[in-house]
């Protein structure tokens, strides 16, 4: 396959010529007259109280896009398949209870995974249908690990434009989104790629959840992409290991939302049950 150059694919399209300046300005002229609702939320984690009312906080809204930052070996495949599991429902409530899904009708939903070999891949992949209880048939996953940033780009591009989904993706993770540069340090295609998810968000009006490295003297997601993806996302979700011990096996992962546009969840945490299962538990509590 030809190895293809990041900027021949229009991430940013650059050509004066092709800039349509009278649509652009009717699309995006703000309406101040007009009654704005806010967008529809795909999935919640918790709920807030205003003005003597409990509402669902809109974690994951349709048309927007959110970040899992967290370091390595910390179990960020296994709460990307967790919200994936909650996003289709079944019986994924019973292991985070405080995710809850907002789904309409039967939408495709697209797994990806650009880390890890075809056999770990897979296992993940699983992992999603044993929480829900029974296979969605419209969950399609897919292991790119062995294509470069270009060919993956290209990839998502023309899965969002196949007829036979178009229009009825609602909800789509990206486990690895550094691999869709190819240095997180470049800014050009880092800011590249962050307008790319936000071009596929918008047009689809679908939730777009990515997952990325943080770095290892902060908080904070890596690299310039890193950046990027941070202040364009809606909700930022850290995980940190509760025991930095090497030698604690399965130590309780605390998640926390450090940034959002809307009312923040409450830190909780989770470990792996018996069944090697993503399940929400009460730190005080050893026998949960």
């Amino acid at each position: 396959m030809k190895n293809l150059d990041i900027n021949e694919l229009n991430l940013n399209n650059d050509n004066e010529e092709s800039f349509e300046y009278e649509r652009v300005f009717a699309e995006s002229l703000v309406d101040l007259s007009e009654e704005l609702t806010l967008p529809p939320t795909a999935l919640s984690i918790g709920d807030h109280e205003y003005k003597g009312f409990r509402y669902r906080n809109n974690t994951f809204s349709y048309g927007e896009f959110s970040a899992i930052v967290a370091a390595s070996k910390t179990k960020k495949t296994f709460f990307k398949s967790a919200l994936v599991a909650a996003y289709i429902g079944g019986q994924a409530s019973r292991y985070f209870p405080n995710i809850r899904t907002h789904r309409e009708g039967e939408p495709f939903i697209i797994d990806i995974d650009t880390e890890q070999g075809e056999y770990y891949a897979q296992r993940s992949f699983r992992r999603v249908a044993e929480m829900v209880g029974e296979t969605y048939n419209n969950y399609l996953s897919f292991g790119l690990e062995g294509l470069d940033s270009n060919e993956i780009v290209r990839f998502i591009d023309e899965l969002l434009q196949d007829r036979r989904y178009k229009g009825n993706i609602k909800w789509m993770s990206i486990d690895g989104i550094a691999d869709l540069v190819d240095d997180t340090n470049d800014i050009k295609q880092s800011v590249q790629v962050a307008n790319k998810i936000k071009r596929w968000r918008r047009e689809n009006q679908m939730h777009i959840n990515t997952v990325i490295h943080k770095t290892s003297t902060s908080d904070k997601a890596t690299g310039h992409l890193g950046s990027a993806i941070q202040k364009k996302s809606e909700s930022v979700i850290l995980l940190k290991d509760t025991d930095e011990n090497p030698e604690v096996k399965n130590s309780p992962i605390k998640v926390s939302q450090v940034y959002s546009r809307g009312a923040p969840f409450d830190p909780f945490h989770f470990k792996l049950n018996d069944e090697t299962l993503p399940c929400e538990c009460d730190i005080k509590n050893e026998d949960w």
